[in-house]
Parts: structure tokens; C-alpha cells; sequence
């Protein structure tokens, strides 16, 4: 799903982003007007609405109405406060809405914390503050545990009902309402019991929807909830209560398909046994649900974002991408993904984010979202278009005329590569020898290019962090000489696995 979930889980589950080989290759950005303008290549969030992309990431928020060709950047130091985009959602009259975290450190170690609720109006350039909603330490009453800080109490999702109900979720803060725009919250639990989130799974929140008929749906570690009424009351979905139920009781994903109404989670083992990951979909409002993709998921691997186009439906994955063209009856894996013009790649198998918007007559875009950037295709993922975030070494930083990043670089905890990014004008051939700590010469990147294949100003070459003999360097510092069109520079690159 998003960043910091993503990141939580992890320190839930003991595991680290699943690393992959990255093969040693060339690419070059075709433009740095077109290519570069994403304020992070960590794209952990997408919504599409009315021609607009929002690109959340843990850097801030990325806007294009115009496929790419330009973006609008949003950092903390647009919209205020600390911290990258958690979750993001539109309402009815168009406001955006976005919820922020970041990383502090406390007593028991570096921990994720709400950055709060900001919301940009139609027409404004000035982004509205929410306060991460924390409850006061005598919010006892029938039994409550009140959550106090916000540390641990990241909004991890946040779904607009109208223009002016909000809902948020938590997993130390819960599920929350607003109906005036964020000055009140109500803590909501859909199954009656006063609220406590280190006691109660189901108090534990992490997505939220509203469908085309304004029927709350909310996602904990206890299943599903659907309220008909606003949250007044409630109808809850458990791998156990249903006959035909959901595969997992651990909700990270909720997502409405508009063409049906039907309702697709991300769901995933959460303490059961039989519990399984997969992709839980209600076609009958809940009555039942259909399971996809658990052949696929078996081995433990996590679904994470789902997006449709009419019949279509696309799953975000750690194996990559899936694409059903039949409402889930069939199922198929888009290959590696390439830039069709400069070859640049997304070097990764982990997607955290999908979205769709139309592209003509009868016809679709469909954007991805990786750690390692952002691609879109218009035709099935024969043609891709590759966008990244970097720093040109053309215009913004012509010294040194070749850099590494990212750096320090974790090529065994990292599901990306470490990319050595230059300019270059000509055709020719472009090389970079790494080199240990004793000048001791691990391992060399070439590439040679004819005069089809440039298209700069900006390129770059990637390396997975492996030598010559295909084993993992090991942690410590290392130098790099480059040599760009005759032109040799130096420089560090620190690996800490």
C-alpha cells in the first residue's frame, strides 16, 4: 500500500523489502523536462480524478494534468509540518487531501509518528493544517484506552465522504470521523466494544473506502466493516463469520471499483491458521466474497494496491504487477518494465501503487508505483514510459560530473539499484570501474551507444552491488572512476547492508 505501511509491516512481520537481482545496464532520460520533474522516485500512493494524477511519496506530493509532460511539486515545506504523504483521497467538491508521517526517535527506538491532516481547496494555493487527532489522557469513559501521542498513530489511509466527512485510520489512533472538516473527531469501533488498540485487533486501522452509494467501508487487523448509516452502525466481515469470507483478517487495502460497485481489499494472514494473502473482492455488498491471486501469493508475498478500468483490475504486488481483463476470471504478470525511448527501467518486483485514467476512445492509461520510480502505458505494457526523480547533471549539479545514488546504498536490503547518473551528448561509450577500499578493482560498468540510442541530456547506468564474481561486496567504502566522453571523474559511494 503506502510507504509507511509498508515500512510498518515490515517491522511487524521481521522482513525487509525482498531484494532482486538488478542486472548491470544503460539508460538514458530523454528529457530532463519530461523525465524528472517527480519530487521522489518512491511512489507510494495514487488517485487519478477529473484528467489529474496525485503521486504521493515520502518526500511529498506530485501533481500532473497532463500525463507527465509537467508535474506541480508539493514538499513539507509547501504544505507545513514534517513528514511524506501516508494517505491521500479527493473529495465531492475537489479539495485534495492529504495525511503526512514521518520518523522520530523515542526511548524504544526509531518509530513512525503522524504528521497530521492538510487540505488544499479548489482555486487555493494555500494548503488547511489538521493536527494528528490524539485523545486526552482522561478519555477513559466506559472503558476506553485513549491513545495520547502520536507516535505509532500514523493515518495510514483516509477516505472523504461528500466534501466534508473524513475518515482516517490508525494503528494507535483507530478508526476516526470528522464530519466538519477535521475540528472534531469521533474514535469509531464497528464492533461495540470500547476502544483500545493494544488490546483489540480489530481497533487496529488501516484502510478505509466510501463507495458510489456513500457506504463507509473500514479495514483493521479484524477484518472488514461496512456502515450503511454513516458509522452509526455497523456489519463486520471476518475470514470465520461468512461461509464464502475474506482470505485474511489484516486489512491493508480497500478499494472501490465505480464500474460495479464492488468493494476489492488487499487482505492478509492476520493470526489464524487458515488465513491466507490474497485479494478479497465482494460483488453482492458482502454477502460473499470471491479470493484471487492466492496460487500466486502462497508464498507470503503481500498485495498492496488495487486499481480498475471498468472490467479491468490491477493488482500492486512484491512479485509486480497483475492485470485481470475480466473482473478477476483471468489472471496475467506484465513482464520487466522498460521505457520504450530511453530504456530507463523500474528495477524492482515490489509495486506499491496502480492507477487508471482514460486515453482516449474505449481506451486507458495505467500508472505504476515503485521505490524505483513511476511508469505508465497506454496499451497493455508493450510501451512504457519511465518518470524518475534525479538530480541533472546538466543543469543542477554540473560538479561532479558523475554521482551515485542513492548513498549510502543497501543493495541487500534494497529492491533498487544504485544508479551512477551523468550528461551526455554524443555517442560513444560510457564506463565506470568500482574499486575497495584497497584500490582493489571489483567489478566495471560499459555500455556503448550509437547515435540511435542517444537521446540525453541525462543518463545512467545501474549496478545491483555485486562484483565481478557475483557476490555482495561487503559493507564499507568504496570509489568509483567514470569516464563520460573522455572526460574522468571520481567518486564515493558508501554500502551498508
Amino acid at each position: 500500500m503506502k510507504y509507511y505501511i509498508g515500512i510498518f509491516l515490515s517491522i511487524l512481520l521481521f522482513s525487509g523489502i525482498v531484494s532482486g537481482q538488478v542486472a548491470k545496464s544503460f539508460s538514458l532520460q530523454e528529457s530532463a523536462a519530461d523525465r524528472s520533474g517527480l519530487v521522489g522516485n518512491g511512489i507510494t500512493d495514487l488517485k487519478s480524478f477529473d484528467g489529474i494524477l496525485l503521486l504521493g511519496t515520502g518526500f511529498g506530493l506530485s501533481v500532473t494534468a497532463d500525463d507527465g509532460e509537467s508535474w506541480m511539486n508539493y514538499t513539507p515545506d509547501d504544505y507545513g509540518g514534517r513528514g511524506g504523504i501516508s494517505a491521500m483521497d479527493v473529495g465531492d467538491d475537489g479539495t485534495i487531501w492529504v495525511a503526512t508521517a514521518f520518523d522520530t526517535t523515542v526511548e524504544e527506538g526509531d518509530l513512525s509518528a503522524g504528521g497530521g491532516i492538510r487540505y488544499l481547496e479548489p482555486g487555493s494555493s494555500e494548503w488547511q493544517f489538521i493536527p494528528q487527532p490524539v485523545d486526552a489522557v482522561n478519555d477513559t469513559a466506559d472503558g476506553m484506552r485513549p491513545t495520547t501521542t502520536v507516535i505509532q498513530n500514523v493515518t495510514f489511509d483516509l477516505a472523504v465522504r461528500g466534501s466534508d466527512e473524513i475518515w482516517i485510520t490508525s494503528f494507535g489512533g483507530g478508526v476516526r470521523r470528522s464530519t466538519d472538516r477535521g475540528q472534531t473527531w469521533d474514535v469509531i469501533t464497528t464492533d461495540g466494544l470500547p476502544f483500545g488498540a493494544l488490546q483489540n485487533l480489530n481497533h487496529r486501522g488501516f484502510s478505509a473506502v466510501v463507495d458510489t452509494d456513500s457506504n463507509v467501508w473500514v479495514g483493521t487487523v479484524g477484518g472488514i466493516s461496512k456502515s450503511t448509516d454513516g458509522g452509526d452502525s455497523w456489519t463486520r466481515f471476518t475470514s470465520a463469520n461468512q461461509s464464502e469470507g475474506i482470505s485474511g483478517n489484516w486489512i491493508i487495502g480497500l478499494f472501490n471499483n465505480p464500474a460495479d460497485n464492488s468493494i476489492w481489499a488487499t487482505s492478509l494472514r492476520a493470526t489464524a491458521e487458515n488465513e491466507v494473502n490474497a485479494v478479497s473482492a465482494t460483488f453482492n455488498g458482502g454477502a460473499s466474497w470471491n479470493l484471487f491471486l492466492v496460487d500466486e501469493l502462497s508464498d507470503g508475498t503481500f498485495p498492496r494496491y488495487i486499481a480498475f478500468y471498468e472490467e479491468n483490475i490491477y493488482v500492486a504486488t512484491e512479485k509486480g504487477i497483475y492485470k485481470s481483463p475480466d473482473n478477476g476470471e483471468s489472471w496475467l504478470l506484465f513482464p520487466a518494465i522498460r521505457d520504450r525511448q530511453s530504456g530507463e527501467g523500474l528495477y524492482t518486483s515490489t509495486f506499491f501503487s496502480v492507477a487508471t485514467s482514460p486515453a482516449g476512445p474505449d481506451e486507458h492509461r495505467l500508472w505504476v508505483g515503485s521505490l524505483d520510480g513511476l511508469a505508465s502505458t497506454t496499451n497493455n505494457g508493450f510501451d512504457w514510459t519511465v518518470f524518475r526523480s534525479f538530480v541533472s547533471t546538466r543543469t543542477e549539479r554540473t560538479d561532479p560530473a558523475v554521482y551515485a545514488y542513492p548513498n549510502p546504498y543497501s543493495p541487500v536490503h534494497s529492491d533498487r539499484p544504485c544508479r551512477f547518473q551523468f550528461a551526455l551528448d554524443a555517442e560513444g561509450t560510457v564506463t565506470v570501474d568500482l574499486y575497495n577500499f584497497a584500490m582493489e578493482k571489483i567489478t566495471t560498468l560499459e555500455s556503448t551507444l550509437n547515435s540511435s540510442d542517444v537521446r540525453g541530456p541525462d543518463g545512467s547506468i545501474t549496478w545491483d552491488g555485486k562484483d565481478d564474481n557475483g557476490r555482495m561486496v561487503d559493507n564499507g567504502v568504496y570509489f568509483f572512476r567514470a569516464k563520460v566522453e573522455n572526460q574522468v571523474s571520481w567518486g564515493k559511494l558508501v554500502i551498508i547492508n
